[in-house]
């Protein structure tokens, strides 16, 4: 009864997290009209950081939390960390294709209606630094994985100057969503600084439910014996991709291919510069078996979808639905292995 409790409460902080979020992502698409920045930018930059804040926010509660209370929350953490980039390259996009093919009646072979040099760009980006981050699980020394975790954080800031500057080769959003903060009066839907209350704001409960959200990670994996970081590698990303998710769905229903795709990619690139840094100089940075395995299903998803769309020059949906055969995987490797216990 005690585990269904728990289970019930991490549902509910779940959906917290997600409304959260929506919140928060509905201020950064005003933002980004307000700011006159094309769709690939706002989804690349604006709407990729505001969906990948809690991310960012969830590991950095676990990891601190866990000072003093074992190690707990440092798996927490780094799950999340790894999970978010594993489900954003498999199981967000496979939604995304499956999404483009009922809401606009394509085939398998057709293409998505996407900036493909931007697309190709954040898959360097993100391949990059996924790469270097991974690579410094070898690294024995702290003080050179926080030089290399410093590194990751300017190599992003590159990256969001880079995307930054390409901002007016593409068309300005226009359609953009109602200013939930402005139900009151709609004329104030555009206003700077009721903008910014509803960002403060939805930053502050996302702190607070995210907060909850890791005691209940914690609970729920004493109670089922099950490890911290496998539950953390598989509901964590689950609430903090789902804004991600939702937004592709919406999106791309709405036949804004662009910034569906590139709110994925570009908070792909943020989760393996931002978020892997905090790892890197939060923790010890070294991986499970479960966590191996993770980061295998990643690299080969990425690499996949990267090479095949270099070939033909296009996204098209087939490709996109194939990266769930590793998000596929990686369960099936946890059920075989528990299976064995």
């Amino acid at each position: 009864m005690e585990i269904l409790t728990d289970l019930f409460f991490v549902l509910i902080y779940l959906f917290a997290i997600v409304l959260t979020c929506n919140i928060f992502t509905n201020s950064i698409e005003n933002l980004g009209k307000k700011l006159n920045l094309d769709e690939s930018t706002t989804g690349s930059i604006l709407a990729a950081i505001g969906t990948a804040l809690p991310e960012t926010i969830l590991p950095l509660i676990a990891i601190f939390q866990a000072k003093g209370n074992g190690l707990d929350g440092i798996e927490i953490g780094t799950g999340a960390i790894l999970g978010s980039s594993f489900l954003l390259s498999t199981f967000a996009l496979f939604i995304s294709a499956s999404a483009f093919m009922l809401f606009q009646k394509r085939k398998l072979t057709s293409p998505l209606n996407i900036d493909f040099k931007n697309f190709s760009r954040d898959y360097k980006f993100f391949i990059f630094g996924y790469f270097i981050a991974i690579s410094s699980t070898f690294i024995n020394e702290k003080n050179l994985k926080i030089a290399i975790g410093i590194f990751l954080i300017s190599f992003w800031i590159f990256y969001a100057i880079k995307t930054l500057s390409k901002s007016n080769e593409n068309e300005i959003e226009e359609n953009c969503p109602f200013l939930y903060f402005a139900f009151f009066n709609k004329k104030l839907s555009g206003n700077f600084f009721l903008i910014l209350i509803q960002t403060v704001v939805s930053l502050f409960l996302l702190f607070v439910f995210s907060k909850l959200f890791v005691d209940e990670i914690q609970a729920f994996s004493i109670l089922t014996g099950i490890s911290p970081l496998v539950t953390s590698l598989i509901l964590s990303p689950l609430a903090t991709e789902l804004p991600e998710i939702t937004n592709s769905i919406i999106w791309i229903k709405n036949k804004k291919d662009s910034l569906a795709i590139s709110n994925i990619t570009g908070a792909m690139v943020y989760q393996a510069s931002i978020c892997t840094s905090l790892g890197l100089i939060f923790t010890d940075w070294k991986f499970s078996h479960h966590a191996a395995i993770n980061i295998f299903c990643t690299i080969f998803a990425v690499l996949t979808v990267f090479t095949l769309s270099r070939i033909l020059k296009k996204v098209p949906a087939a490709l996109l639905l194939s990266c769930f055969i590793w998000y596929l995987g990686f369960f099936i490797s946890l059920i075989f292995h528990f299976s064995l216990r």
